[in-house]
């Protein structure tokens, strides 16, 4: 029978500040200046030598600091406490009074410790110290510039990050082990120049941590990475521990005009996807208050057990109040529902029948049910709007209740509001597309703006020179990408809805520089109204039409109204050049009045397939390697610009 959880704050306990750091299976939780209990609501003070606590394990064995003198200078070093007695670790040889280390945890067996240590001012990198050699080993590698170690398991895994040379601040997720084999989690590189780290370590291999913004879980042992969604509503998300029996903790956050974080939870009886911890609590009747917000802030740890997660709330660290819940085993029960993930849908027409379904796991009670509590069925109309969580029980045959799951169905008549990861906007300064031809401020702040009231004409199966221009900040390279929404979904997912438009570097965005590219309005588009986005980022292309990804640039919004005459292709017979045959197999005749510099062939989603300088005004093009279909023959004279559409058989 489901058992509720218990949520206790730690604001009235003794030391400064009592924000929770780690803990274990028996609910003791380290608090930097003592260990928290659980089941007395007490706290032990810190004792001497030890300055500060870090972390726990089940053996009760602490990591913290105590005091080192290095040329006349007292520093903290990192420390352990075994059987009652604490025990220097000591710095790196040549270790001057510039020194400076953290720890980052302590494996379940005792045995392995590690964290980020520096002999100097700067150069900081991993540690794995051995308890049973008393050996400390630095884990770094000359082609990187730093590294962290931030977890380590019975095996001597460490997870954390490095810098590889010459990137810079790029933090690269990565595991570690002794003699300083250093790999990254997964293979490629981040994009993005921010926090990316492994967190968390089991000993089942299992790893937990965050890239490019996006909480992941890697299994070291399959060698499956698995990237998980941002909760709705925030910017980005990271996991910050997992458990034994895999359950992952962590916060989303939103970055203006303050952060903010709200504590997540994942495993499969919650759901396919983290979900918000203060939801899982008020599912039971437990609602979240704390002396700043209704948030619980961050989740920084969990037992191995998977029972209790503490953390801090929404605060600067050393002043908040710390929190532990105890989740009772519920969430390994036998008995679980696969709640699905908040459902967001768009939907230009009105309401909309929005399907989910929700698996049972149920061995130990034949013929348990799901019962719905509130909310809209699976295959109701969803009306546009934010709707009441829906809810459902899981009960047995004689209705007593086994679990729950809620999320909530939001449908909505507009395209996603783009999100900036560092709210920082650079802005785009021009825009030249068809009728448009807009020219905004080079010092606008705001990182979008909607000119949806400009209107754009084009025609299905015509293609059109797009320029732009925008302010990078200095002698940095930004990338334009315009998503238009030819289908009319109300999303731009769909492969054909993009267009790579180059990139601009060290402008002012009132200078000469500027990019160009070719868009291409597809066969298959839809008539009369659509928005096209365009979005300037820093450094590359961003990945999505809902967020400037490097957290600089600006985001733009326009209409394009789309007609079916097909005016944008030139008319072959009032042109002055004759192509045949048309439809074309192989070869592709031309004669022109007057000399043509270049031909360039492009499929419908604007990719250029073929391209050939022939500075003649008559001769041959060989298609027979296209595939069969629609393309756009563009003919390049001197400074004129001729298109047609073209069938390859």
């Amino acid at each position: 029978m489901f058992v509720p959880h218990t949520l206790r704050w730690n604001s009235d306990t003794p030391g400064f500040g009592t924000a929770l750091y780690d803990i274990n299976d028996s609910g003791q939780a380290i608090q930097r200046g003592g260990v928290y209990s659980f089941a007395t609501n007490s706290v032990t003070i810190i004792d001497t030598p030890a300055t500060s606590l870090v972390g726990i394990n089940n053996n009760g064995d602490l990591i913290g600091n105590m005091p080192i003198v290095i040329s006349g200078t007292t520093l903290d070093q990192p420390a352990y406490k075994k059987n009652g007695t604490w025990y220097p670790m000591g710095y790196f040889a040549g270790a001057t009074d510039q020194a400076s280390a953290y720890q980052g945890q302590i494996s379940e067996n005792g045995n392995y410790i590690t964290g980020q240590m520096s002999i100097d001012c700067c150069n900081s990198q991993a540690f794995l110290y051995n308890v049973s050699t008393s050996s400390l080993e630095e884990i770094s590698d000359p082609a990187n510039e730093y590294s962290a170690g931030y977890t380590v398991n019975d095996d001597g895994i460490l997870g954390g990050w490095f810098d590889p040379l010459p990137a810079g601040t790029l933090r690269v997720p990565a595991y570690m082990t002794t003699g300083s084999v250093i790999t990254s989690v997964p293979a490629a590189l981040p994009t993005l120049s921010s926090v990316n780290a492994v967190n968390a370590i089991n000993n089942s291999n299992l790893m937990a941590g965050d890239r490019d913004g996006v909480p992941f879980i890697f299994d070291l042992t399959t060698n499956t990475f698995t990237a998980y969604q941002v909760p709705a509503g925030y910017e980005s998300a990271t996991f910050t521990s997992i458990s034994e029996n895999g359950i992952a903790v962590g916060y989303c956050q939103i970055t203006f005009p303050n952060i903010i974080r709200d504590a997540i939870i994942y495993h499969p009886s919650l759901g396919s996807q983290p979900v918000l911890i203060s939801r899982v609590l008020a599912n039971h009747g437990i609602t979240v208050t704390s002396t700043i917000d209704s948030l619980l802030g961050t989740a920084i740890a969990i037992s191995p057990d998977g029972n209790f997660v503490c953390g801090w709330e929404n605060s600067f660290v050393a002043f908040a109040s710390g929190w532990i819940i105890n989740f009772s085993d519920s969430l390994t029960s036998d008995c679980y529902i696969t709640c699905p993930q908040d459902i967001y849908d768009i939907s230009l027409t009105g309401s909309k029948i929005i399907n989910y379904s929700i698996p049972i796991t149920c061995n130990a009670h034949p013929g348990a049910s799901l019962v719905l509590v509130s909310g809209l069925a699976s295959g109701s109309a969803f009306p546009i709007g934010r709707h009441t969580v829906v809810v459902h029980n899981l009960v047995d045959t004689n209705g007593t209740l086994l679990n729950t799951c809620s999320f909530t169905v939001e449908l909505t008549d507009t395209y996603c509001h783009p999100s900036n990861l560092n709210n920082t906007g650079e802005p785009i300064t021009l825009v030249n597309l068809a009728d448009i031809n807009n020219v905004s401020s080079e010092s606008a702040t705001m990182d979008y703006e909607d000119f949806t009231s400009i209107v754009g004409n084009v025609e299905i199966d015509s293609a059109y020179t797009a320029t732009f221009k925008g302010y990078t900040g200095g002698t940095y390279t930004n990338f334009f990408r315009v998503f238009i929404d030819w289908n009319q979904d109300g999303v731009f997912d769909d492969q054909s809805e993009s267009y790579d438009m180059g990139s601009v570097s060290n402008s002012s965005g009132i200078d000469t520089i500027e990019t160009s590219g070719t868009v291409l309005v597809p066969t298959a588009a839809l008539t009369g109204l659509t928005t096209m986005r365009v979005i300037k980022n820093y450094d590359a292309y961003t990945a999505n039409a809902c967020v400037i990804s490097s957290g600089f640039g600006q985001t733009e919004d326009y209409t394009l109204n789309v007609s079916s005459n097909p005016t944008g292709i030139e008319n072959i017979k009032t042109s002055g050049i004759k192509l045949y045959p048309n439809p074309v197999n192989d070869q592709l005749n031309f004669i022109s009045s007057e000399n043509i510099n270049s031909i360039s062939i492009l499929n419908l989603t604007g990719q250029e397939v073929l391209q050939s300088k022939i500075n003649t005004t008559s001769g041959q093009v060989n298609v027979s390697a296209l595939p069969k279909g629609i393309y756009i023959l563009k003919i390049f004279s001197t400074g004129v610009v001729k298109t047609f559409k073209i069938n390859k058989l």
